[in-house]
């Protein structure tokens, strides 16, 4: 995954915790793609200023995602539903329950 499309993905997950100014910029950088001076001039800030904001913000969103695990969480249990959906669609006996008892594993390691 690229910086830019875990920072996008941290945003959704955790950037009701940031302040409205720090989400519109990311918002800015990540979705809209703007560059630190394009920013600056449309916010009416200094491009230091800009990149400041910016490099609080994306640390901040890595600590909530340290300390709370959402994005793998989700990241896991997504992985564990492609893999038994597979399973189920193979339609061998063996690999079905290989593949259930991993998902119950998983989500009971999710869970607790």
């Amino acid at each position: 995954m690229t910086d830019k499309a875990e920072l996008v993905l941290l945003l959704d997950y955790y950037g009701g915790f940031l302040t409205e100014r720090q989400r519109q910029l990311l918002e800015m950088s990540a979705d809209e793609d703007m560059s630190l001076a394009e920013i600056a001039q449309e916010v009416g800030i200094s491009r230091q200023a800009v990149r400041d904001s910016l490099q609080k913000a994306s640390a901040q969103l890595h600590g909530f995602e340290q300390g709370l695990g959402l994005v793998s969480r989700d990241m896991q249990l997504r992985a564990l539903a492609d893999r038994l959906e597979a399973a189920l669609s193979g339609g061998d006996p063996a690999e079905i329950t290989r593949a259930a008892a991993a998902a119950a594993a998983g989500l009971r390691a999710a869970v607790k």
